[in-house]
Order: C-alpha cells, then sequence, then structure tokens
C-alpha cells in the first residue's frame, strides 16, 4: 500500500512539470525563432470539448517567452466570462532567462474587471486578466485556464501564427467530439509547415512546429489572409441555451432571423400615427426612408446593450421606442420597423465595423461584430448606419464601406458587399487665394470641400471647440509658420454629402527673402505623401485599400511692386498608382497674379511584393516637387 501511495505521490508532482516543467531557458530556443521576433509562443494547447449541443469546456495551455515592451502584447494570460460561460481554473507561473519559476499566481490573484464602457449600459461580459510588472527582459510566462460554456455556437479557430513579430515554437489544437455531433472544419495556409494532424468524425487534432516570425510591412495584407489557420463550427449548436442547425449562410441566416428577429418589430400605434403624418407628403419610399433616418437620429442615441441570447439579440423596437436609446442591433431593428411600419421592406444585416474584415463568404459560423441596415429600393441599394446621429442618410463611411457582410432575411442568410467609395469620389477639393506682403507673410482664404471618406474624415470637426479646431489646422498645416486665424466656418450639406471647409487665415515667412527677390513656395497646401522606409527584400504584396484624389487651386496676389521672375516647370506623372499633374502660370490678364494648379490622385490597389520600391520612388517623386518655388523680383 506504501508502494501505491508513493507512485500517486510521485505522478502528482510530475503533473505540473509536464505542463510548465519543460525547458524554458532562452538558449533552448532555435536561432530561426529568435529574428524579427519580440516574443516566442513556446507552447500553446488549445483543447475543446464539445461535450453536448449547449456544453462545452475549453482548456488553454499557453507559454511565452517575452524579449522586449513589444512582445507583451503577445502574452495572452487572460480569458473573458459572463453569466454563460464559467472560469473553473486559472493560473500563471513566471519563469526567468534560465527558464526557473521565479512566481507562481493563482486564480485569486488574478484581476478582474466589468467590460462595460462609456456607451455601455447593460453587459454581463467580465476579463479576468494577469497583472504583472516585468522588470527585467526576456521572461517566460506560463498560462492554464478552463472555461465551461453553454454556447457551443462559437468554436474557437487555430491560429497559432497570432501576430507580427511572433514566433511559434509548438502549437496544437485538439477538439473532441465524444458525441459525434455533425461540423465542418476548413484548413487556410498549412502548406509547408511543420505540421502533424489527425481528424476523425469525432474530432481534430493539429500540431505545428518552429514558426519563424513574420515582419511586419508598410501596405501589407492583413495578416490573417495568410497566417495559417482552421476555422471550425458545429452544424447542431446553442446560444446560451437557445439550439439551432445549420451548416450554410443560408440556414445559419434563417436561424438568426427566427431566433433572434422575429416578432421584435411590434411598434406603438402612436409612434406609427407620427409617422404617417412625417412622410404623408413625400413622393418616394427613398425620401419617406430619409425622413424616417433623420427621425431615428433626432429620437435616438447610441447606448450599448450587451444582453439577450449571448449579446446577439436585439431589445424589442417598442421598448427603443419607449426608451430612445439602444445599441447597434436595437436601433437598427427600431429603423427596420419604423420602415416597414411605412410599406418599406429593408434587411437587418451584420459586418465587421472598423478595419476593413471581411464577413468570411466560404466558412458560415456567427461572425461581425457590428449591424447596419440595407434598402434594396427599386432605384439603387440605400446603406444606413443607424447608430450615428451624424452621419447623412446613405453614407457609411469607411468603417463598414467595402467589405463582405451577411444580409438577414425570412428566407435566410446571404452574402453581399457593401459599397466601395471609388477614388475619383474620395475628393478632396480646395480653392485658396493668397495675398503675399513684401516680407514673405501672407494672408490667405480657404474654401475645401470634402467628398466620399473624407467627408467622414472631416465632418466632425464642426462640432469640435474653437481652440479644438485651431489645434487641428496647425498641426495639419504645420509648414505654415506663426498661423493666426481670422475665420473658422463650415457647411455640411448632408443631402449632397459634401463638407466644406471655409477659412481666412494669415502667417509669417511663407516666401523666403533673398535681396530684392521672394522665393514662393508654390504648394501652399502639401500634397499627401506617405514616408515609406526602403525596404530592398519585400516579402508581401501591397496593398492600397482606399484610394483618394486631391485637386488644388493657388491663386497667389504678388506684393505690391514685385514681378514674377521664374516659376516652375509643369509637372506631369502618371502610372499604375497614381498621378501628379501641376501646372504654375502667370494669369494673363493681370500679371501680378500666379495660378497654380494641381492634380495627384492616389489609386487603391493590391500589387505584388516586387511592386513596393516602384511605389516608393513614385512618393518620392510626389515630395521631390513639394518645395518648388517661384521667384518675384522687385521692380
Amino acid at each position: 500500500m506504501r508502494k501505491i501511495l508513493l507512485f500517486l505521490f510521485v505522478v502528482i508532482q510530475i503533473v505540473p512539470s509536464l505542463i510548465f516543467g519543460q525547458d524554458y531557458a532562452i538558449s533552448s530556443i532555435e536561432p530561426n525563432l529568435l529574428s524579427n521576433a519580440n516574443s516566442v509562443v513556446r507552447n500553446q494547447s488549445i483543447e475543446i470539448s464539445v461535450l453536448s449541443k449547449d456544453k462545452m469546456r475549453v482548456k488553454t495551455k499557453r507559454v511565452v517567452t517575452v524579449f522586449n515592451e513589444y512582445g507583451e502584447q503577445h502574452i495572452g494570460a487572460y480569458d473573458f466570462y459572463d453569466d454563460h460561460s464559467k472560469i473553473k481554473s486559472q493560473e500563471a507561473i513566471v519563469y526567468n532567462s534560465k527558464g526557473k519559476e521565479i512566481e507562481k499566481i493563482k486564480k485569486r490573484d488574478f484581476q478582474d474587471r466589468s467590460l462595460i464602457g462609456s456607451n455601455t449600459l447593460y453587459s454581463d461580459n467580465r476579463l479576468s486578466y494577469l497583472s504583472y510588472t516585468i522588470k527585467d527582459y526576456p521572461i517566460t510566462i506560463a498560462y492554464e485556464s478552463e472555461i465551461e460554456t453553454n454556447s457551443t455556437i462559437f468554436i474557437q479557430s487555430w491560429n497559432p501564427l497570432e501576430n507580427y513579430n511572433l514566433s511559434v515554437e509548438k502549437s496544437s489544437y485538439k477538439l473532441i467530439n465524444p458525441n459525434a455531433i455533425p461540423f465542418r472544419f476548413e484548413e487556410r495556409n498549412l502548406e509547408g509547415l511543420e505540421l502533424k494532424k489527425q481528424n476523425t468524425g469525432a474530432g481534430l487534432n493539429y500540431e505545428v512546429r518552429n514558426i519563424s516570425a513574420v515582419k511586419s510591412e508598410v501596405f501589407s495584407p492583413n495578416l490573417s489572409t495568410y497566417a495559417p489557420r482552421v476555422l471550425v463550427a458545429l452544424n447542431e449548436f446553442a446560444l446560451v441555451g437557445v439550439e439551432g442547425k445549420a451548416s450554410n449562410w443560408k440556414e445559419l441566416g434563417k436561424w438568426q432571423y427566427e431566433y433572434l428577429l422575429k416578432e421584435k418589430m411590434e411598434l406603438p400605434r402612436e409612434t406609427i400615427l407620427k409617422l404617417n403624418e412625417l412622410t404623408s407628403n413625400a413622393v418616394s419610399n427613398r425620401e419617406k426612408a430619409e425622413i424616417i433616418y433623420n427621425y431615428v437620429q433626432e429620437n435616438t442615441r447610441y447606448i450599448s446593450v450587451q444582453l439577450g441570447i449571448g449579446g446577439w439579440e436585439p431589445m424589442l423596437a417598442k421598448e427603443v421606442d419607449e426608451l430612445g436609446y439602444g445599441d447597434c442591433k436595437a436601433l437598427t431593428n427600431y429603423t427596420k420597423a419604423l420602415l416597414e411600419s411605412q410599406g418599406i421592406p429593408s434587411y437587418y444585416t451584420v459586418v465587421y465595423g472598423g478595419d476593413k474584415n471581411n464577413i468570411d463568404p466560404e466558412f458560415a459560423s456567427m461572425q461581425g461584430n457590428h449591424v447596419i441596415l440595407n434598402l434594396p429600393l427599386a432605384e439603387e441599394d440605400i446603406w444606413l448606419e443607424c447608430t450615428s446621429q451624424t452621419n447623412p442618410f446613405n453614407y457609411l463611411g469607411d468603417f463598414t464601406d467595402d467589405r463582405k457582410v451577411l444580409k438577414i432575411t425570412e428566407d435566410g442568410g446571404e452574402i453581399i458587399s457593401t459599397p466601395n467609395y471609388a477614388t475619383a469620389a474620395n475628393l478632396r477639393e480646395s480653392f485658396v487665394e493668397i495675398q503675399l506682403d513684401e516680407s514673405g507673410g501672407f494672408l490667405a482664404e480657404i474654401t475645401r470641400k470634402n467628398h466620399g471618406i473624407p467627408y467622414g474624415d472631416i465632418y466632425s470637426i464642426e462640432s469640435l471647440k474653437n481652440d479644438h479646431q485651431k489645434i487641428y489646422y496647425r498641426e495639419n498645416w504645420g509648414h505654415l509658420r506663426e498661423l493666426q486665424f481670422d475665420k473658422i466656418a463650415f457647411e455640411n450639406d448632408r443631402d449632397s454629402i459634401v463638407f466644406t471647409e471655409k477659412l481666412k487665415i494669415k502667417g509669417a515667412k511663407l516666401a523666403m527673402q533673398a535681396g530684392n527677390r521672394l522665393l514662393v513656395p508654390v504648394n501652399f497646401l502639401k500634397a499627401k505623401t506617405f514616408n515609406l522606409p526602403r525596404n530592398e527584400s519585400r516579402k508581401h504584396p501591397l496593398v492600397i485599400e482606399r484610394g483618394k484624389t486631391y485637386k488644388d487651386h493657388f491663386q497667389f496676389t504678388l506684393p505690391a511692386g514685385f514681378k514674377v521672375e521664374s516659376i516652375p516647370e509643369p509637372i506631369t506623372i502618371e502610372n499604375e498608382y497614381g498621378k501628379l499633374i501641376m501646372e504654375t502660370s502667370i494669369v494673363e490678364e493681370d500679371e501680378t497674379k500666379l495660378d497654380v494648379k494641381r492634380i495627384l490622385v492616389l489609386e487603391e490597389g493590391n500589387w505584388k511584393s516586387s511592386a513596393y520600391n516602384s511605389y516608393r520612388e513614385f512618393m518620392n517623386q510626389i515630395k521631390s516637387y513639394a518645395n518648388q518655388k517661384a521667384v518675384l523680383v522687385s521692380n
């Protein structure tokens, strides 16, 4: 009996060492994993056990060696939880550079906080995380946790290479499916890896070793488009106890409609009568829709409410009507209800808001972080951002434009695309009249119009305090010295979606004095360029996500007693990346005026890695003409 007890004691002592006790000395890391790495995943293990349609257990073990402050973001010693997901265990061990344990942190010592933000009214989402101050690098942190949840609609994907400048020594992924619940999986970018896998109808098993860090490169594709990945989804699942079946987007959209959206659009009779009156003189559904969108903007505000079937179910339309607030789901559903009360069909549409990211058209699963509204009118497709109190009707901006989205209908889900603001539509055009004085100072009157994406970039400046508006212009026009403002005014044409800036400014030393001459920089407002680093061994394609067009007209009035001695030669540069056309001339009917016209077009596109250097050369060419000068001489 004593021998048996001794054996058990030895096993109990060995098991933790199997988890955390391998050689974590820095010296044991292969040299190829150190190049370009801010940190190395020494060992990550994800084990997902699907115990039933509505119960799942996830065990995570993650060991990361951090070389510097930039690598701290890769530690990943945290887990989210809520009323439907429980953290059963959580622990971390800290090792020094020689792999010696220096501290152990138990679950009770983890920090815990709510995920309620400043615009969140209700949420049961919380975060339990390791708060550890690193005093010396390198350091290794091993983290282990176990979570149980009753939502099996979200199966964690396997993403062994999660970020730039992160190497992977070993990563494994296991899906255990003892009840053989039907599931789907899809492999992405696994070619050329040191990979082992064993997949059956009862589960998945992957292991990869030795993935070198990928260096971040400017204007490269999103890492997720070429990093190794395995996507997984159950065909029979539950979302906080609500069961469903789906194996494609049509079926998943149908389930979302039936269980998340259906019968949530009832409105008070008084509200319908009010809308009837507001839209009584409208001559088209488009005009009615615009009236209703303005009504929503004037009578509601955005407040995040992360409750209701896992945070995916919107509030009832009548509740939004009564309370006057809601999150993106609630306000979109409310707007949809108002439109349908006037006989205008619309579609609740799930999207990834923020940086461009598509709902994956090839793999149906619960995706997205935002909701917008689609109105397929006879004459055009209309898109509404229902959370904004300031967006114009049918304007999305760069938060949700040009990406794949999931439109949800009674008949099911459909992947469609939001509008792309083309290069010519993303227009910023200016007309500037500049009065020069004999010392090189100036007075200028600026009119600048913003269309497309530039509209969304600038129109909120109108709501800033005057001092903050001045700070904005001084930061963006830093080349104009001692800048003072006599007038700052704006016109926001929401119908045409054009935002106009009107300024009267003055400054010192725009032109440089050289004896009896003035050297006048003809680019009064600087052209848009990018400072691109030299890269002779570019690995990734060159991706410019948005094209933009700039049209500028600067008209200089010469100081009294001066005439033009010389002007820059005309410039024309044109290639697949864009063009720069610039011409300086003396106004024939008034030789005291100098006219400068500049057109700069920066195209969007996706080019091979070999194009980077020629694109960089194009940028440098544009910058080389930034300081062109006209020469004025006094009579």
